[in-house]
Protein backbone atom coordinates (compact mmCIF):
# COMPACT_ATOMS: atom_id res chain seq x y z
CA UNK A 1 0.00 0.00 0.00
CA UNK A 2 2.84 2.43 0.82
CA UNK A 3 4.39 1.87 -2.61
CA UNK A 4 1.13 2.77 -4.36
CA UNK A 5 0.75 6.00 -2.41
CA UNK A 6 4.37 6.98 -3.10
CA UNK A 7 3.90 6.31 -6.81
CA UNK A 8 0.77 8.49 -6.95
CA UNK A 9 2.49 11.33 -5.10
CA UNK A 10 5.54 11.08 -7.36
CA UNK A 11 3.41 11.15 -10.51
CA UNK A 12 1.43 14.15 -9.22
CA UNK A 13 4.65 16.07 -8.50
CA UNK A 14 6.25 15.14 -11.82
CA UNK A 15 3.14 15.93 -13.83
CA UNK A 16 3.03 19.51 -12.54
CA UNK A 17 6.73 20.00 -13.26
CA UNK A 18 6.97 18.21 -16.60
CA UNK A 19 3.60 19.32 -17.98
CA UNK A 20 3.76 22.94 -16.81
CA UNK A 21 4.06 26.13 -18.78
CA UNK A 22 6.76 28.69 -18.07
CA UNK A 23 5.81 32.30 -17.44
CA UNK A 24 8.65 34.78 -17.90
CA UNK A 25 7.89 37.81 -15.73
CA UNK A 26 9.58 41.06 -14.70
CA UNK A 27 9.08 42.82 -11.37
CA UNK A 28 9.83 46.56 -11.18
CA UNK A 29 9.85 48.95 -8.21
CA UNK A 30 11.12 52.28 -6.90
CA UNK A 31 14.51 52.10 -5.16
CA UNK A 32 14.74 52.42 -1.39
CA UNK A 33 17.05 55.37 -0.66
CA UNK A 34 18.14 54.49 2.88
CA UNK A 35 21.92 54.52 3.32
CA UNK A 36 22.15 51.02 4.84
CA UNK A 37 20.10 49.22 2.16
CA UNK A 38 21.50 45.80 1.19
CA UNK A 39 18.90 43.95 -0.90
CA UNK A 40 15.27 43.26 -1.74
CA UNK A 41 13.31 40.03 -1.44
CA UNK A 42 10.54 39.14 -3.88
CA UNK A 43 7.86 36.73 -2.63
CA UNK A 44 4.98 34.95 -4.31
CA UNK A 45 2.00 35.07 -1.94
CA UNK A 46 -0.97 33.42 -3.71
CA UNK A 47 -0.99 30.39 -1.45
CA UNK A 48 2.11 29.72 0.59
CA UNK A 49 4.59 32.59 0.95
CA UNK A 50 7.47 31.56 -1.33
CA UNK A 51 10.74 33.44 -1.81
CA UNK A 52 11.27 34.01 -5.55
CA UNK A 53 14.63 35.74 -5.24
CA UNK A 54 16.95 38.05 -3.34
CA UNK A 55 17.99 41.05 -5.42
CA UNK A 56 21.00 43.25 -4.58
CA UNK A 57 20.43 46.96 -3.99
CA UNK A 58 20.28 49.33 -6.02
CA UNK A 59 18.64 47.11 -8.66
CA UNK A 60 14.99 48.06 -9.31
CA UNK A 61 13.85 45.26 -11.61
CA UNK A 62 14.07 41.49 -11.59
CA UNK A 63 13.45 38.92 -14.33
CA UNK A 64 12.16 35.53 -13.19
CA UNK A 65 10.37 32.44 -14.48
CA UNK A 66 7.54 30.52 -12.83
CA UNK A 67 6.20 27.13 -13.88
CA UNK A 68 2.40 27.04 -13.88
CA UNK A 69 0.32 23.88 -14.51
CA UNK A 70 -0.94 23.59 -18.07
CA UNK A 71 -4.61 24.40 -18.69
CA UNK A 72 -4.84 26.51 -15.55
CA UNK A 73 -5.89 30.06 -14.91
CA UNK A 74 -5.80 32.36 -11.92
CA UNK A 75 -4.08 35.31 -10.35
CA UNK A 76 -0.50 35.32 -9.11
CA UNK A 77 0.27 37.63 -6.17
CA UNK A 78 3.62 39.14 -5.25
CA UNK A 79 5.15 41.37 -2.54
CA UNK A 80 8.59 42.93 -2.13
CA UNK A 81 10.55 43.66 1.05
CA UNK A 82 13.71 45.68 1.70
CA UNK A 83 16.61 44.28 3.74
CA UNK A 84 19.28 46.44 5.40
CA UNK A 85 22.91 45.65 6.26
CA UNK A 86 21.83 44.45 9.74
CA UNK A 87 19.51 41.89 8.02
CA UNK A 88 16.38 43.72 9.19
CA UNK A 89 13.53 43.04 6.77
CA UNK A 90 10.86 45.65 6.08
CA UNK A 91 7.14 45.11 6.06
CA UNK A 92 5.68 43.90 2.76
CA UNK A 93 5.11 46.28 -0.09
CA UNK A 94 1.60 46.48 -1.43
CA UNK A 95 0.43 43.29 -3.13
CA UNK A 96 0.66 43.28 -6.93
CA UNK A 97 -1.19 40.77 -9.08
CA UNK A 98 -0.62 39.11 -12.43
CA UNK A 99 -3.62 37.35 -14.02
CA UNK A 100 -2.84 34.36 -16.24
CA UNK A 101 -4.94 32.12 -18.48
CA UNK A 102 -3.44 28.96 -19.93
CA UNK A 103 -6.80 27.32 -20.68
CA UNK A 104 -7.55 26.48 -24.30
CA UNK A 105 -10.73 28.02 -25.70
CA UNK A 106 -13.85 25.90 -26.04
CA UNK A 107 -14.13 23.94 -29.29
CA UNK A 108 -16.37 25.45 -31.94
CA UNK A 109 -19.69 23.74 -32.50
CA UNK A 110 -22.24 23.38 -35.26
CA UNK A 111 -19.79 22.28 -37.97
CA UNK A 112 -21.40 20.81 -41.04
CA UNK A 113 -20.15 19.79 -44.48
CA UNK A 114 -22.36 19.63 -47.59
CA UNK A 115 -21.79 18.88 -51.27
CA UNK A 116 -21.49 21.97 -53.49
Amino acid sequence: MKKIILLVLSFTFLSTVVFGASLNLKAMWTANTEIDMMSYRLYRTDGMRTLIGTIPHPTTQYLFTLTIPDASEGILKFVLTAVDTASNESLDSGVVTYPFDLKAPLAPGGLGVVKQ
